[in-house]
């Protein structure tokens, strides 16, 4: 679909209104999971339970903003919600082209992943127990790791609820972060020019407030998505590449460690 969305007639974001919009849900997701997350695992809920019960509250009410926004802006505008949803079809040379530039950040992230015991000894960071393992970057190879310690008070193997639980999250989660911060904040930064998307990318990371010690790499991954997008000016490769990096292959590894 060739779209009609142009970025620089949606209303552009000051300085002070992207702060807002970065560190609004940011603040919400912070009290999500180091208040109320902490307070159910210490009543007994397993972490495996407790935190995609908390995030999936969080991510449907950041989706369901995102989408509230651009639906409003697609009616001021005159065009559809796939539209300014950025949902505009590329070429096969242009999907070689972005799929190329994502594998590549994706293996600058792992690189940059061996770093993060000793940014976050530097940092004075730490992983809280009350998250889950898969976010804890010291458990280098889950399927050796001690089950009780993968998945305290809720035993692992066999246990295949956890799958459409955990899904669920991962799905509200790629969502919300691509209809709000990629779809619906990087158009409305075009008036910075190229700063637009490195702003977007900076500040996408940092909104990981809640987990800071995966910053060095969520900084390089946010900064290839949100080139990505603003060079393709569609949602589509940023998008299925969060599918298959963040959904199925985390999908796969859970399922894999339930089979056992």
């Amino acid at each position: 679909m060739n779209s009609t969305f142009e970025w620089q007639k949606t209303r552009q974001l000051s300085i002070a209104q992207l702060l807002m919009a970065v560190f609004i849900p940011s603040g919400v997701a912070y009290i999500g999971f180091h208040i109320v997350l902490p307070r159910l695992v210490e009543n007994g809920l397993p972490v495996l339970i407790a935190w995609p019960s908390v995030a999936s509250v969080m991510l449907l009410g950041l989706v369901a903003a995102a989408i509230i926004f651009l639906q409003r802006e697609a009616n001021g505008m005159g065009i559809r919600l796939r539209e300014r949803l950025c949902w505009k079809s590329l070429s096969w040379k242009e999907w070689g082209v972005y799929i190329g530039i994502m594998l590549l950040a994706i293996a600058a992230s792992q690189g940059v992943q061996g770093l993060i015991p000793a940014y976050m000894k530097l940092v004075g960071l730490s992983v809280p127990e009350y998250m889950p393992f898969f976010l804890n970057p010291t458990i280098t190879n889950p399927m050796n790791a001690d089950p009780s310690v993968l998945s305290p008070g809720l035993p692992l193997q066999g246990n295949y609820g956890l799958l459409p639980l955990i899904g669920i999250t991962l799905l509200l989660n790629i969502l919300a972060e691509e209809f709000y911060f990629r779809a619906w904040m990087l158009p409305k930064l075009s008036k910075y020019g190229n700063w637009g998307w490195i702003m977007n990318g900076i500040f996408f990371a940092l909104y990981h407030t809640f987990q800071l010690w995966l910053l060095p790499v969520l900084l390089v991954v946010s900064l290839c998505f949100a080139y990505v997008f603003y060079r393709s000016k569609s949602i589509l490769p940023s998008l299925t590449g969060h599918l298959i990096g963040n959904f199925l292959l985390s999908i796969l590894g859970i399922l894999l460690l339930i089979i056992g």
